[in-house]
């Protein structure tokens, strides 16, 4: 079997779910009701790729600083050590982020890093083919979790803008009545449409965590916001959207401060 046909063969194992969420994004979007003073029950953001699922894989790691290293040390550390030589080959985006811990209620981690691949081949080459600078940076840093994910763009930055300063993390175990199918039809349908329509969010991100990659992983994915500054977060542009219920038996939420390697 050809590393294409390999290819084709687990993105099918992953689930017939995002293909369907891919061919439903723009009808899906369509259908939401029209701005109605009274009875908003879904809002569009102004812009963006609402329910786009993207191509390529990406992988999510956390990092704890070893004893005696700060997690600014780490970062420091980490770019200097290993950011230059995986900007050679591999990722198409490399993306360090220290945790805010002041603001984030869970402190399990000191740091985490995004690195997406555009194709599961150009991922297994850097890590599952032999020893390579991912792979040695992976087994230098011994991550605490590793999260392999498929990305739907439910908003995309404004183009022009500088990048926003903050992101959060919101890592999730689905409810125990929802399947990994389910689970991504109703974040992109129901939960995302109604976050999503808050003007602050400069960037919005679901993670669906890729079963083939990630057997034994205890989360089912995380959504990826970027906002301009700490105090945003906290700000809703309109009343009248009423709060997502949430499709999570667990949540973790992370702050953090975002350095784009790549």
């Amino acid at each position: 079997m050809s590393a294409s046909e390999l290819e084709t063969d687990r993105r099918g194992l992953f689930g017939a779910a995002l293909g369907a969420l891919t061919i439903g994004a723009v009808s899906a979007a369509a259908a939401a009701p029209a701005n109605n003073p009274s009875t908003i029950r879904k809002a569009l953001p102004p812009r963006g790729c609402f329910g786009i699922v993207q191509p390529g894989i990406k992988r999510t790691a956390f990092l704890n600083a070893p004893a005696g290293m700060s997690p600014s040390a780490l970062q420091d550390h980490w770019i200097a050590n290993y950011g230059r030589s995986l900007q050679t080959r591999g990722a198409q985006s490399i993306v360090f982020n220290l945790i805010d811990k002041e603001n984030s209620p869970e402190k399990r981690f000191d740091a985490v890093t995004e690195m997406f691949f555009a194709s599961d081949w150009t991922y297994e080459r850097e890590y599952l083919a032999g020893r390579t600078a991912y792979s040695g940076e992976a087994d230098e840093t011994m991550p605490s979790l590793v999260i392999m994910s498929r990305q739907i763009g439910i908003r995309d930055f404004d183009p022009g803008r500088a990048k926003p300063a903050i992101k959060r993390f919101g890592v999730l175990r689905r409810k125990p009545e929802l399947t990994t199918d389910t689970l991504a039809v109703k974040w992109r349908d129901e939960h995302a449409p109604l976050f999503a329509a808050n003007d602050y969010l400069r960037r919005y991100y679901v993670n669906l965590t890729d079963r083939t990659y990630s057997p034994d992983v205890p989360w089912d994915g995380y959504a990826d916001i970027w906002w301009d500054d700490l105090a945003s977060t906290r700000l809703h542009s309109d009343a009248r959207v009423p709060e997502p219920e949430s499709d999570a038996a667990e949540v973790m939420y992370m702050f953090m401060k975002p350095k784009v390697v790549i």
